[in-house]
């Protein structure tokens, strides 16, 4: 497998739109072991646009929380593979799957650097918080499995997730917020195609506001303020319709440390409020980190 025609992300999704908050992830040694992962179909038919977030958001899950809970360099691919094509050699392989209606939910099949299988691991659920459990424990799974190829736990003080049905509406959102993010339309697009694609992105700003207003977690906060970046970068017409949650969630972040609190800071300066983002940048400035104040001055000038 070609990681560079994969185009896999090494960070998570609301990393690039939040303008590279590199203070939030965990530092990765040189000679940390990598682990890539990807989607594959488990068996015909298909899933549907539901659970195709939930399929293609499943490695992009493993990924972001294989990165803020173990020592492993982490590769998440954009696409689903095909499950015959051979895992990459020289890194552990993850091959995420969701089973249609009324089969077993989840499977992870783990492959060694020479492509040999590891393990499979299958989570049977048949509802939203059931589901959620099940996403909340493939992460020990992935790591007990890789554990002989040198991946260990790491604890994280600030990765923390919504359980049960959050946590599953969190990683749908995951691959809703990279199609925000990566299906730009061009200029020429013709009138359905932008009528479509604008109710597709109010739809997911839609449901990760609800998630960011009703968690008490920083992250789904992120989530929903990546998209939303995400789509005024693209200068979608729709973000103005989501001020008022957006404020909701800016207004309860009231300490410096946490990470919703910075990250207001580019949402107020989006919906034009200077003096509010001024003055959160000021905070932010005192902490003494010069990432910190790198991220301040690039958001601050606009970058």
């Amino acid at each position: 497998m070609n990681l560079d025609a994969a185009a896999p992300l090494e960070t998570p999704v609301w990393f690039g739109p939040l303008r590279e908050p590199a203070w939030l992830l965990p530092r990765v040694r040189e000679d940390a072991p990598t682990i890539v992962i990807g989607a594959e179909r488990w068996q015909e038919p298909g899933v549907d646009g539901d659970g195709r977030d939930l399929r293609l958001g499943l490695p992009l899950y493993l990924a972001e929380a294989a990165r803020f809970g173990t020592n492993a360099r982490v590769f998440a691919l954009r696409e689903a593979v095909d499950p015959d094509d051979p895992p990459r050699q020289g890194a552990l392989t993850v091959r995420s799957a969701v089973a249609p209606d009324g089969q077993p939910s989840i499977r992870l099949r783990v492959f060694d650097p020479q492509g040999a299988p590891l393990d499979e691991i299958v989570c049977d659920a048949h509802d939203s918080v059931s589901l959620g459990g099940a996403l909340g424990g493939l992460l020990h799974a992935m790591t007990q499995a890789s554990a002989p190829h040198g991946v260990r736990p790491i604890w994280n003080s600030l990765y923390s997730l919504p359980s049960g049905a959050g946590l599953a509406a969190y990683v749908r959102g995951l691959h809703a917020t990279l199609r925000v993010t990566d299906e730009a339309l061009p200029e020429t697009a013709h009138a359905d195609a932008i009528s479509e694609r604008r109710a597709d992105v109010r739809t997911v700003l839609t449901s990760l506001g609800a998630l960011a207003t009703s968690a008490a977690e920083p992250f789904p906060a992120l989530l929903f303020f990546g998209a939303l970046a995400a789509a005024a970068d693209a200068r979608s017409s729709v973000v103005g319709e989501f001020r008022l949650q957006a404020n909701a969630r800016c207004m309860t972040a009231t300490d410096p440390l946490d990470p919703v609190y910075s990250m207001a800071m580019l949402v107020l300066q989006l919906f034009g409020d200077g003096a509010a983002a001024e003055r959160r940048a000021e905070a932010l400035r005192a902490s003494g980190d010069e990432r910190v104040t790198r991220w301040v001055a690039r958001v601050r000038g606009g970058a």
